[in-house]
C-alpha cells in the first residue's frame, strides 16, 4: 500500500503557486483519529482509502507517472478496501458522522480542485503529494489500532 512514495520526489517548483489555489485546509487524519475507538479509526481509514480510490479513477491523462504504477496503486487500494469492509460498521455516532463529514468535505474540495485545473499535470502532482501525506498518516493510525489488538 505504501508504494505511493515511490512515485517521485518533492512537488515540482512550477507547481508551488498552483498549490495555493487548493482552497482547503490540510486534512490531519491523525488528529481526527485521536480519542476515538479503534472501530472509528478503522472507519476513517476506510473512508480515506475509498475517496483516494475514487480520485485515482478520474482523468489521469496528464499524469507523468508510469501507468503500470498507477494501476498497481489502484489494485492495492481495492484490496485494502475489500479487507477493511469486514471491519467497518455503519456510522452511528454523532462524533463519527462529524469526522466522516470532515473527510468527505476535504476530498470533495480536492476533486473540485482537480476539475478546475483541468486535471493538469501540476494538479495531479499536488494530489500525489497530498496522497503521500495521507498514506503516511494512515500508517500511523493503523499502527495504533494494531497495538490494541
Amino acid at each position: 500500500m505504501w508504494l505511493h512514495r515511490s512515485w517521485g520526489g518533492h512537488l515540482p517548483r512550477q507547481c508551488g503557486t498552483e498549490r495555493r489555489s487548493l482552497k482547503t485546509k490540510p486534512l490531519n487524519l491523525v488528529k481526527l483519529s485521536l480519542g476515538v475507538e479503534a472501530q472509528d479509526r478503522i472507519q476513517i481509514v476506510h473512508q480515506t482509502l475509498h475517496h483516494l480510490r475514487r480520485i485515482y479513477s478520474m482523468n489521469l491523462s496528464s499524469v507523468t507517472w508510469a501507468q503500470a504504477t498507477v494501476e498497481h496503486f489502484r489494485l492495492l487500494l481495492d484490496r485494502q478496501l475489500r479487507e477493511l469492509e469486514v471491519c467497518v460498521r455503519k456510522p452511528s455516532t454523532g462524533s463519527r458522522a462529524r469526522k466522516n463529514a470532515t473527510v468527505l468535505k476535504y476530498f470533495k474540495d480536492l476533486t473540485k480542485f482537480l476539475k478546475q485545473k483541468g486535471f493538469s499535470d501540476c494538479a495531479w502532482e499536488i494530489t500525489r503529494a497530498e496522497t503521500r501525506a495521507h498514506l503516511q498518516q494512515l500508517r500511523l493510525i493503523m499502527a495504533t489500532i494494531s497495538k490494541e489488538y
